[in-house]
């Protein structure tokens, strides 16, 4: 999957950009035509190597908890009797994210216009199936439970997390800092001043990791952009590594929880199995579409749906779960699904405090280490010359 930066005509006739994420570029105009901007506008389309930062830092969105209070909002506006155009119209204010009434105009489903919107792409999901099944309100509603649920859990990992975060970063910038001032210093009293000092293991190390910084830092810089521009690539490389592993595991369980909730949700609505897969398959964005798309396939070659997640992309516990799970009752059903949710979400929990506390722990040895490389290596040295003076 790549980026695409389109540039088309806006209502005001001066060229605007609008990225996408797609496999083509024809996939690229078709998503664009989605979002409200049809392909007789478009001037360009380009790959676009920053746009998915360039989304995260300039692309307005509506934050989580706004959205859950807005399909709320929605879903009582289509209890009273009103249309899902003028619900959403009257339930979102679109000109605050900078949506264009030329956008909105060109929706026509509900799930048309929280794509516009930039909803979570479960409230989307949900809205579609609930378009289908004649009860969008409650789908709605559904939708923003989960959404809330999710945000909750962000929220609990995040607050040890952004710690963990700054400690890590003052870390890093001991790491960088203690060398960079002790090593200059020692280099210019030993080779430049002439003082009788000499060199330790920690002194050398000192004056080592100052001459790599200062001469590498293009190159440092260098590979940290490749890494960037091919994280997909290098992340598949490097997800089975110690450290790596245990961001690869919370992701995957993510992944499983994410679905077992959509699917729980989708099968209450009266779809089938295949539909499902091949609604979250098409619906799918990134490295997940490959993923969904080998289930799917899975799943038409007549597995059971305990064996379309017998892969590493999935956690064990779905497949387990999910042996026989044709066989059973409606109800017994229910309860695996809801005793699965429950399952996945202690266990996405247990990795989400895991991570803060393993960022923490490599944080206070690099500190420490830093401290001590540079107590043994510059001021130890510094002492002991002016003692002996």
């Amino acid at each position: 999957m790549a980026s695409f930066l389109i540039k088309y005509i806006g209502p005001d006739g001066h060229v605007l950009h609008h990225s996408e994420i797609a496999s083509t570029r024809e996939q690229a105009i078709s998503q664009a035509g989605q979002s409200g901007i049809p392909e007789g506008i478009i001037q360009s389309v380009q790959p676009d190597l920053l746009g998915g930062l360039r989304r995260a830092l300039f692309e307005k969105r509506y934050p989580t908890n706004q959205q859950v209070l807005s399909l709320v909002t929605l879903a009582s506006k289509l209890e009273s009797g009103k249309t899902p155009g003028r619900a959403i119209r009257e339930a979102v204010d679109f000109e605050e994210i900078r949506v264009t009434k030329a956008q909105m105009d060109s929706c026509e489903l509900p799930s048309d216009y929280l794509k516009v919107l930039r909803f979570d792409e479960t409230a989307i999901l949900l809205a579609e199936a609930g378009d289908k099944s004649g009860n969008l309100s409650d789908a709605l509603h559904r939708a923003a439970d989960v959404m809330r649920e999710r945000e909750k859990s962000r929220k609990e990992f995040a607050k040890p997390l952004k710690m963990a975060m700054i400690n890590f970063v003052a870390g890093s910038l001991a790491a960088i800092g203690f060398p960079l001032f002790g090593g200059t210093m020692l280099h210019k009293f030993i080779y430049e001043q002439k003082f009788p000092i000499t060199p330790t293991f920690a002194s050398n190390t000192l004056m080592f990791l100052n001459s790599f910084y200062q001469g590498y830092w293009p190159f440092i810089l260098a590979a940290i952009a490749v890494i960037f521009v091919f994280r997909t690539r290098v992340w598949m490389a490097v997800r089975d590594w110690p450290f790596f592993t245990l961001f690869n595991n919370r992701a995957r369980v993510r992944r499983g929880l994410d679905f077992i909730q959509s699917y729980n949700l989708l099968s209450a609505s009266g779809y089938t199995n295949p539909q499902i897969f091949k609604f979250m398959m098409e619906r799918a964005k990134g490295g997940q579409i490959a993923i969904f798309q080998q289930a799917y396939e899975r799943l038409k070659e007549g597995r059971e749906l305990g064996a379309v997640f017998d892969n590493d992309e999935w956690p064990k516990i779905i497949g387990q779960n999910l042996s026989g799970f044709e066989e059973q009752g409606v109800d017994a059903r229910k309860r695996v699904l809801d005793n699965l949710i429950n399952a996945l979400s202690a266990i996405f929990t247990d990795y989400s405090e895991r991570i803060p506390a393993l960022f923490s722990r490599i944080a206070l040895i690099v500190i420490m280490t830093s401290i001590l490389l540079f107590a043994l290596g510059f001021y130890i040295p510094m002492v002991t010359v002016k003692v002996s003076m």
